[in-house]
């Protein structure tokens, strides 16, 4: 049965009033202040992509090397037990450091002649110029022990501490930079890396800090003692110090938390279950993932760490 022509268009039209029409909603938007400072997100949904950490202050550790080398051998003197016997890498601090010994007893033997003019100065059997000869022979040796003692020094050699150090003991030589002074003293404990014993540690302690730095390089001298009880460790051997000193406690946060924009630094904090504040920072050092936050921090701020380039889009309209 065929329908007619007028009747199928009533039909059709019919069936096109009963459809229901499509309804369009918006999509979903943060909204932003007009300075950018503060995000607000619709829903939860929304925030899911922007951990958090919450930011803590905690102990900072320091480590650097400093490159160096074995200047010296301490063993215990064979004819004189209390004495020690010396070996330097360089011949000519052991010419001083064998000088200083024999200034050293020099001087005994000059005060004790002194004494001895002056004592028979003072009964007519010795002339004043006698006493003034004996006073020039003990200045002449207190000069030159004060000469000898320097240049050991400059080498980073405490004489009193060489005749005072430990029998089978290396002494290490090394510099560090003058930005660092600060965090070393002596005392502090370190590790050594030696290229003879790759694959070996070994245990020193700072025994003394230069009083001078370096004009030219800007370094200052250490000197560290290795105990060597075996003597497997030889005058002239290279060797890396690695020191971990502790600078004290910081705030920080994780570089991947920070954006900067036009010369300054940022970080971006949750305020609230769908909230997130912009807020600027005062950084410091960087260590390894983690950067010093000097000033614009407080303990437990919620520090965005994901997704923070889409957050600086929203807050700068990049």
């Amino acid at each position: 049965m065929k329908l007619h022509p007028i009747i199928l268009l009533v039909l059709l039209v019919t069936a096109c009033k009963d459809k229901p029409k499509a309804v369009v909603t918006s999509i979903p938007r943060p909204t932003i202040s007009t300075d950018g400072e503060r995000i607000s997100f619709p829903d939860s949904v929304m925030m899911r992509p922007f951990t958090t950490q919450a930011a803590q202050s905690s102990a900072i550790r320091t480590d650097f090397a400093a490159p160096g080398h074995v200047a010296a051998m301490v063993l215990r003197s064979v004819e004189n037990p209390n004495e020690r016997l010396v070996l330097f890498d360089e011949p000519s601090l052991s010419d001083n450091y064998t000088a200083i010994l024999q200034h050293r007893i020099n001087i005994q033997t000059e005060r004790g002649n002194l004494e001895r003019v002056k004592d028979l100065q003072a009964h007519g059997a010795a002339s004043g110029k006698e006493v003034i000869e004996a006073q020039t022979q003990l200045a002449n040796e207190e000069a030159a022990i004060i000469s000898d003692e320097a240049t050991l020094k400059l080498a980073g050699f405490d004489p009193e501490a060489l005749r005072k150090a430990r029998p089978n003991t290396i002494l290490v030589v090394c510099e560090i930079p003058e930005n660092q002074f600060g965090s070393i003293r002596k005392g502090l404990d370190c590790t050594l890396d030696f290229t003879a014993f790759p694959n070996e540690r070994f245990l020193g302690r700072i025994d003394n800090v230069n009083d001078y730095v370096d004009n030219t390089t800007r370094q200052i001298k250490l000197r560290i003692s290795v105990a060597n009880p075996d003597g497997r460790l030889k005058a002239g051997m290279f060797a890396t110090a690695k020191f971990g000193v502790m600078e004290g406690q910081f705030m920080t946060v994780s570089r991947d938390a920070i954006v900067t924009v036009q010369g300054r630094d940022y970080v971006f904090i949750q305020t609230g279950p769908q909230a997130i504040e912009r807020r600027a920072v005062q950084l410091g050092q960087q260590r390894a993932d983690r950067v010093m936050v000097q000033n614009g921090l407080k303990e437990n701020d919620h520090v965005v760490t994901a997704n923070v380039l889409q957050l600086k889009g929203l807050s700068f309209g990049y």
